[in-house]
């Protein structure tokens, strides 16, 4: 009778115990981020170029993808190549390839990380000849200095421009990469920031927190469409880009 007894009061502290104990919240992990990135002046024929794909999580580089490889094809017809990426400076994988045949192409970057796949597609186009200017000796479309992934001296990509909260501290990371696929370090780098033409223009400096990487804070006082504009200096080099932005 005793031995159970015994029995029967350890049952209940071990069930009483287990009813005590805190249910633990699963653990929900932020989806990598991949973002291809191609030269925004003419693709042609017969010249190598570098495709390049960010990989982020949580606005954050990921420098430990398991696995990044791009697909090549032609709209219409099975994919051509597929090529193994090299793992760069700040989150950076590129690989370079180069094309024989015009036409309308795409790129799919399939990316392992983190326990997680990706396969974002880019479309673009392959030209037989360069177009450097039009009729009146105007800049083409591919050399004016607007968009988010601007690539001329210098390769220009914005992070942070999702989810933008007016009267709040917004964060925002500045990558910089130089046509042969190295972080640009040490340059001067700001952001203007404004809501219309002829209202005011702000401008904060940005601070390098890594090879290459800048991250600068900002507070927008008004909700709707306002402009980003991102300057880089460095020596004689001088670029920019700009981008359109929601504020909340």
């Amino acid at each position: 009778m005793k031995k159970l007894l015994s029995l029967l009061i350890v049952s209940i502290m071990i069930t009483a115990g287990c009813s005590n104990e805190k249910k633990k919240e699963p653990v929900v992990e932020k989806p990598v981020d991949v973002n291809i990135l191609l030269p925004t002046s003419d693709i042609n024929l017969n010249k190598e170029i570098t495709i390049r794909a960010e990989v982020s999580q949580n606005n954050k580089a990921v420098s430990d993808a398991d696995e990044v490889q791009f697909e090549i094809g032609k709209n219409g017809e099975d994919s051509i190549a597929m090529l193994d990426a090299k793992n760069g400076a700040d989150g950076i994988y590129s690989a370079t390839y180069k094309f024989t045949d015009p036409g309308d192409y795409y790129v799919i970057a399939h990316v392992t990380a983190r326990d997680q796949h990706s396969m974002p597609k880019k479309d673009f186009k392959v030209q037989t000849t360069t177009s450097t200017s039009n009729s009146n000796g105007e800049k083409s479309e591919h050399e004016t200095h607007s968009g988010d992934d601007h690539h001329g001296d210098v390769m220009i990509h914005l992070m942070g421009t999702e989810n933008i909260d007016v009267n709040k501290e917004n964060h925002f990371t500045i990558h910089l990469m130089t046509n042969d696929g190295k972080p640009l370090e040490k340059a001067n780098v700001r952001i203007e920031t404004w809501k219309d033409e002829q209202g005011k223009h702000d401008y904060t400096d940005a601070k390098e927190v890594a090879p290459g990487e800048y991250d600068v804070k900002y507070t927008f006082k008004e909700k709707g469409t306002n402009t980003v504009k991102v300057h880089v200096e460095k020596g004689e080099l001088h670029d920019h880009t700009e981008k359109e932005v929601t504020v909340n």
